[in-house]
């Protein structure tokens, strides 16, 4: 039987089904010492995904979880068979987390849109702090640029992206409120491409928007609508190795992938429960092997993917 593809046979695929993870032990992860001392202390359900959101992969195999349902953080270290969460054992507890990106120096930076706060865990230590001084309107999306080690933040209530340095100061504003070129209207998710630029679902403009590290607007791509191309609901945005932007649309319980100009290539995805389908898709990320993560939320999930190159198709196809 063949494991679900897009386009489908027999034409060749390009997007490759690969797993679904509902919790530690899809990832391979046995349940261990401290996968035992989590479950006693926080309840074996806790460790279940229950309505994901962020989704990141780092270049160590470790997955986040972002699950607004259970206000953790769900950390599976794939390469050392390991399990934690962030959020239940610190004295700060997240309101509503939302999104969560990386720097180099093993710190996760994390959303928490009802709080208003950005709050910066360091994997080392294991504590939890306040990254920025002060509280944002409404944080949502959240991207780290390793180019110019910038971190980029949506504040959606506030309809602009605002930009910190590491040590937690403001360091510009991108956008305001309206729908010229450049404007939001209520920004959420943020991904930031192999060449610095940052990518923007400007969700109520139907639209994403790309920039320069700096702030200057480069492109933008969208529109209201059903059709193929247009987005009713868009939400997540990742780009894999070769250019094409995917996004999550929520409504449509699809991923859209486009090229480098905004036309659009590909989608997959429909409503449903099975390998391969959605319901309301929301955060995705897409890691240095062309893995795609997305957040399939309400189906307390997350489904991997990956993106097949012509040469891997050539040499068999297939991902995992």
């Amino acid at each position: 039987m063949h494991e679900p593809q897009w386009p489908p046979l027999p034409m060749e695929p390009r997007i490759q089904w690969v797993k679904e993870i509902s919790d530690y032990r899809d990832v391979g992860i046995t349940k261990g010492f401290w996968q035992r001392v989590v479950e006693l202390v926080f309840g074996e359900d806790k460790t279940r995904i229950v309505k994901p959101y962020g989704v990141f992969c780092d270049g160590k195999e470790r997955l986040f979880v972002v699950d607004v349902g259970a206000s953790v953080v769900h950390v599976m270290d794939m390469k050392n068979g390991s399990y934690s969460l962030i959020g239940k054992e610190d004295k700060a507890v997240f309101q509503t987390p939302i999104a969560i990106t990386e720097d180099e120096g093993e710190n996760v930076y994390i959303t928490d849109s009802s709080a208003g706060i950005i709050y910066r865990y360091s994997l080392v230590r294991k504590e939890l702090s306040t990254f920025v001084p002060f509280k944002l309107g409404r944080p949502t999306g959240i991207a780290y640029n390793r180019r110019n080690r910038l971190i980029y933040v949506a504040d959606t209530a506030a309809h602009q992206v605002v930009v910190f340095s590491l040590d937690g100061m403001e360091r510009m504003r991108i956008g305001a409120r309206g729908d010229a070129p450049g404007q939001f209207n209520y920004p959420t998710d943020l991904f930031v491409d192999a060449r610095g630029n940052l990518l923007v679902t400007d969700a109520l403009n139907f639209r994403i928007q790309r920039f320069s590290p700096d702030g200057q607007l480069l492109d933008m791509f969208g529109r209201a609508g059903d059709s193929s191309g247009s987005f009713a609901k868009p939400k997540g945005v990742a780009v894999d190795s070769e250019g094409h932007v995917y996004v999550c649309d929520a409504l449509f319980d699809a991923v859209q992938i486009f090229d480098g100009t905004g036309r659009v290539l590909l989608d997959f995805g429909s409503n449903g429960g099975e390998e391969g389908q959605f319901w309301m898709p929301s955060g995705i990320y897409i890691d240095g092997k062309d893995y795609i993560y997305v957040a399939d939320t309400y189906n307390q999930r997350v489904q991997v993917f990956r993106y097949l190159k012509v040469d891997d198709v050539v040499a068999g196809g297939g991902g995992k």
